[in-house]
């Protein structure tokens, strides 16, 4: 390194110099760029914490994975595994796993508000397309951990502090770890302590949801039935013995009281027909109601010194984040790999490798959600055309923003794989 041989310079030049603190400061240098133990915090234990914690100790790293759940978590709303993310579950043998798992829809069924169903083929919320692989949020976590198998995973617990490699906890004694890696969503407690308050990273959209599992009232199999009516979204899909509802608002204030969210939602909802009181009702009587706004993290630079971010904690995307986490995740453990210790240059090739891709996946999503972002007529006059246009029109088109996804979603190449990879 430049500094390392600046001072090999000076020791040539004046051998009778007395440098013992000249040699004390080369190593301190050397402590606060390299990394001696391997020794990798990564805080979630989500998508994003299992996939890069599965590769990192793949190349000879001891990853540990801290979370505040107690435990986790299964089932969930499904997410999309696309593009490059599948060729990381195929690199990492769960593939077959991932198809045993999923949820691929078939049908979409839509809603007028004058209550008349129209169906169409395929998954058209989510623009999956064929070969794609739909997978209930915590069920594909779940098949992330048994894959990992024996690491150090610290539940119940949270980073309150990151000092240098020395980090600091709720529960447990302080610890030391060369790298801490946010894995750990759109609200991600590392992105604050080292980079910021939320609101700095945050792009909202002013659009509220809440998912909770049903029993199979509309008597669906892989089919997600939608309806639209005064603003408000109410969805459910049901594949096999899993069955999930979703009901979503645009709200002009950018969060909403924590106190009673259910009550919230309710409120929102009220005066609404179709089979919406009866989804508001199941709603209220859950206890495993997911809350959440769609949001997109935007910022300049994911990593500040010994501090890293990877997923949602980096740039939460709607449609594309459980792919984005996946492929980030695997570019990241490569380029610690291969950086022979110096974590600010893996971090540096790591955001380089990510950034266009990610970028073209936010952009995407922005395109996406304006329908129901703008205004409530332009959902409208959409849900109008599909009443009176013909179905194979719709297709058309709706082929072609599976296309366009699709695209994106393929937008990163991994390198080929090596005796080491495999």
């Amino acid at each position: 390194m430049l500094i390392k041989k600046f001072f090999a310079l000076v020791l040539a030049a004046f051998p009778i110099m007395n440098l013992a603190s000249v040699g004390a400061q080369i190593e301190i240098y050397g402590e606060a760029v390299m990394m001696k133990d391997k020794k990798i915090l990564i805080s979630g234990a989500g998508i994003a914490g299992f996939t890069l914690a599965y590769w990192l100790k793949q190349r000879g790293f001891s990853p540990t994975i801290i979370e505040k759940h107690p435990y986790v978590r299964g089932g969930g709303y499904k997410v999309d595994v696309r593009g490059t993310a599948l060729e990381v579950a195929k690199r990492m043998g769960i593939y077959e796993d991932l198809l045993e798992a999923n949820v691929n829809l078939v049908c979409s069924k839509f809603v007028s508000s004058g209550q008349k169903v129209f169906e169409f083929d395929g998954d058209i919320l989510g623009h999956s397309s064929e070969g794609e692989i739909e997978i209930n949020r915590w069920d594909l976590a779940q098949i992330l951990s048994k894959k990992v198998g024996e690491i150090e995973i610290i539940y119940g617990d949270s980073i309150t502090n990151i000092d240098g490699k020395m980090v600091h906890f709720e529960q447990m004694e302080p610890r030391e770890f060369d790298i801490v890696v946010g894995a750990d969503g759109q609200y991600s407690n590392v992105r604050r302590l080292a980079f910021g308050e939320d609101a700095t990273f945050l792009k909202r959209y002013g659009i509220q949801f809440c998912v909770f599992p049903i029993p199979n009232i509309f008597e669906l199999e892989r089919c997600e039935i939608v309806y639209f009516d005064k603003g408000k979204l109410a969805t459910a899909y049901a594949v096999g013995n899993h069955s999930y509802a979703c009901l979503a608002f645009k709200s002009e204030e950018e969060t909403l009281p924590t106190d009673n969210l259910q009550a919230a939602f309710e409120k929102q909802f009220q005066g609404l027909d179709w089979e919406v009181p009866r989804l508001v009702s199941l709603m209220k009587e859950s206890d495993e109601c997911y809350f959440n706004s769609i949001a997109q993290v935007r910022m300049p630079y994911w990593s500040k010194g010994r501090a890293v971010l990877i997923g949602d904690a980096a740039h939460s995307v709607q449609g594309m984040g459980t792919s984005l986490a996946m492929a980030g995740a695997y570019v990241l453990a490569r380029e610690i790999d291969e950086s022979n210790g110096d974590y600010t240059l893996a971090f540096d090739k790591y955001e380089k490798n990510m950034r266009k891709f990610v970028e073209a996946a936010q952009n995407l999503a922005e395109e996406n959600q304006q329908a129901f972002t703008e205004s409530s007529l332009r959902m409208k006059i959409q849900l109008y055309l599909m009443e009176i246009l013909p179905k194979r029109l719709i297709q058309y088109f709706t082929d072609r923003g599976k296309k366009q996804m699709k695209e994106v979603a393929n937008g990163l190449t991994l390198e080929p794989i090596t005796q080491k990879q495999g």
